[in-house]
């Protein structure tokens, strides 16, 4: 199995703790899987703030927590590069460090419903409907979004697997059996 799961605890990792700290942004506390990819960074992204009164991407409220876990965390972004992808994007990064190397898994958290993907099919996964798509271009990518009462999040699951699709069901499962 590509990703080994813990229990209903997060502690042994720290991704608790990271929970715990999007909380303080978004006022949510989601459930985030171990897996044997490590997690590079956790950002938060704003939205623009109405109030700037120049034409820079000035933040404004925090809209949704994207967490990257890395294929491998081989090479860091030097800290010039970070601070122009944070300003370019509106994002600040509360957890970890920015990679050179490549996404395994893309998980962005919403606080209430992170609204629909075009064109998805709705499936089932332990009982819960979500909105899944399968792309092969490439390479292949999964994409599923959960929905729950207050709290929703967005994967991408890129990691180059035998069975992808799979693999991505059993990492959405997890969130369902521990966020309901």
């Amino acid at each position: 199995m590509l990703f080994l799961l813990v229990g209903c605890g997060q502690s042994t990792s720290g991704s608790g703790d990271i929970s715990e700290e999007i909380n303080e942004y978004l006022g949510v506390t989601p459930y985030l899987p171990e897996t044997d990819y490590p997690i590079g960074h956790v950002s938060i992204e704003y939205g623009p703030n109405p109030k700037a009164e120049d034409d820079g991407p000035t933040k404004g409220e925090p809209i949704n927590a994207q967490v990257e876990y890395n294929i491998s965390q081989d090479e860091k972004v030097d800290e010039k590069s970070l601070e122009e992808w944070e300003e370019s994007n509106r994002q600040e990064v509360i957890y970890g460090d920015l990679y050179m190397d490549g996404a395994a898994i893309m998980v962005t958290i919403f606080k209430g419903d992170g609204g629909e993907i075009k064109d998805a099919d709705l499936i089932e996964i332990d009982g819960h409907e979500v909105q899944y798509q399968f792309i092969e271009r490439n390479t292949e990518a999964v994409i599923i979004r959960i929905n729950f009462d207050g709290i929703s999040y967005m994967i991408q699951y890129l990691a180059e697997e035998n069975d992808i699709e799979e693999e991505a069901k059993e990492f959405a499962k997890e969130i369902i059996s521990n966020q309901k």
